[in-house]
């Protein structure tokens, strides 16, 4: 008989969840619903907004529960992984989940364990927990709307239970090949199990190749397809990017680059759906659908995402993890008039390295290539010959790297690789910078 443990310390249950296995290797969701099933299938108890999308998937939750909320809404969200504190990934109007109902709801699942393995199931993996955990909280609180990300892919990712009234799709790019798929058709045919019948998808995809496989599978489903448009750049200084798109002119948004101007406008195809299709969503405001879309992206707040840390010296910090990321973010760095730019990297040890750093040698004056403390980091010394640069240098550990920039700042200065390096920085820079 296991014995089901019930924790009484929140950072106990907290190291316990992250201890839980990672990955399944799944062929069906046939667990998850039954775990659901368990807790009266709490998915069902709210409305709901599915993003998926190998980059950017947690800034279009972040615009659209900035715009969502100015329309008084009470918007629950669930993202991946943190940057601050555990409980975030889990959050109500931007507020995380209480220590008190993270140990209660948690100890809630542990207590049905027994039920689920006498069901011929394993326990739930970390995500797969934390998600019912999520889908129980929300049921609970009196939400308005959800706005859920996908953890990886779409067609057995955790999350892939609800019945959302719109789902998005970013963009598709190489990311977890491992799991989704070598070739981008395969990532994108998993990414799309997101979408279910006559629910409207929004996807930010350009390719034209993929945009025909979106379609037909769409059509498939009778599914609604909206692709987003193209948006006229008005500038894009450092803290606010400033576009218009369709009919909404000078649009700002906090968030630098490109890329961020384009998960914007997967947020305004959503609000433009569910604003003419589902109006009384809104019956909370009296504001235009227009003035909500403009008030909600500048007021967008996501950490982590090219975020400025400090202004004098310039630092930045932004958790792009894979070649696509990276790429989106030297696209825009290369457009900045700085006389000299420093780059800092580190990286998980699954990441394809050398395509990044391609990437960033040629747009950076200096790299510094170190390692963060979490368990899946890629060695330092193993990064660090990979590079080509005239200008590289090794500092393993990261305090000292911190410090490097501090005491000897650029004019521009960029820490980048992985949201696990800006997760453990971020408190740090922000401690010693003030």
């Amino acid at each position: 008989m296991l014995k089901m443990k019930q924790f009484t310390n929140v950072l106990e249950l907290i190291e316990w969840i992250q201890s839980q296995r990672r990955f399944d290797e799944k062929k069906s969701l046939d667990k998850i619903k039954y775990c659901c099933e368990l807790f009266d299938n709490p998915q069902d108890k709210f409305k709901s907004i599915h993003v998926s999308g190998t980059n950017g998937k947690g800034s279009v939750v972040s615009y659209l529960r900035s715009i969502l909320m100015k329309a008084n809404l009470k918007v629950a969200t669930f993202t991946s992984p943190y940057i601050t504190v555990f409980n975030e990934r889990i959050s109500i109007n931007g507020n995380p989940i209480s220590d008190d109902d993270l140990l209660k709801t948690a100890n809630l699942i542990i207590s049905k364990y027994p039920l689920i393995l006498d069901a011929g199931y394993s326990i739930p993996s970390f995500f797969e927990f934390i998600t019912i955990l999520a889908f129980i909280y929300f049921s609970q609180q009196d939400i308005d709307i959800a706005v859920i990300e996908v953890g990886i892919g779409g067609l057995l990712d955790s999350t892939n239970v609800i019945s959302p009234l719109i789902s998005i799709i970013t963009n598709v790019s190489y990311d977890h090949m491992n799991v989704l798929g070598t070739t981008l058709e395969e990532i994108l045919i998993n990414k799309l199990g997101i979408v279910k019948e006559n629910t409207p998808l929004v996807t930010g995809v350009k390719d034209n190749n993929l945009r025909k496989i979106i379609v037909d599978y769409c059509h498939n489903k009778n599914s609604n397809c909206f692709f987003t448009k193209d948006y006229k750049l008005i500038n894009s200084n450092i803290g606010q990017m400033t576009f218009n798109y369709q009919e909404y002119y000078k649009l700002s948004i906090p968030l630098n680059g490109f890329h961020q101007i384009e998960n914007a406008s997967c947020a305004i195809e959503a609000i433009d759906y569910l604003f003419e299709a589902k109006p009384e969503i809104f019956n909370k405001t009296n504001l235009s659908k227009s003035e909500l879309i403009k008030k909600g992206l500048k007021d967008t707040f996501w950490p982590g995402r090219f975020e400025i840390i400090s202004s004098n010296p310039l630092i930045i910090i932004d958790g792009a993890h894979n070649e696509d990321g990276i790429k989106r973010i030297v696209e825009y760095v290369n457009t900045l008039n700085y006389k000299f730019k420093r780059c800092t990297f580190a990286c998980s040890d699954d990441k394809e390295k050398e395509e990044m750093l391609k990437l960033l040698a040629n747009s950076f004056d200096e790299i510094i290539i170190t390692e963060y403390t979490y368990k899946r980091h890629s060695p330092s010394a193993t990064v660090f010959n990979l590079i080509e640069h005239p200008n590289k240098k090794l500092i393993t550990d990261i305090n000292e790297a911190i410090s490097y920039t501090v005491n000897n700042p650029s004019e521009f200065n960029l820490f980048i690789g992985s949201l696990y390096l800006v997760s453990e920085i971020r408190p740090i820079l922000k401690k010693l910078i003030g």
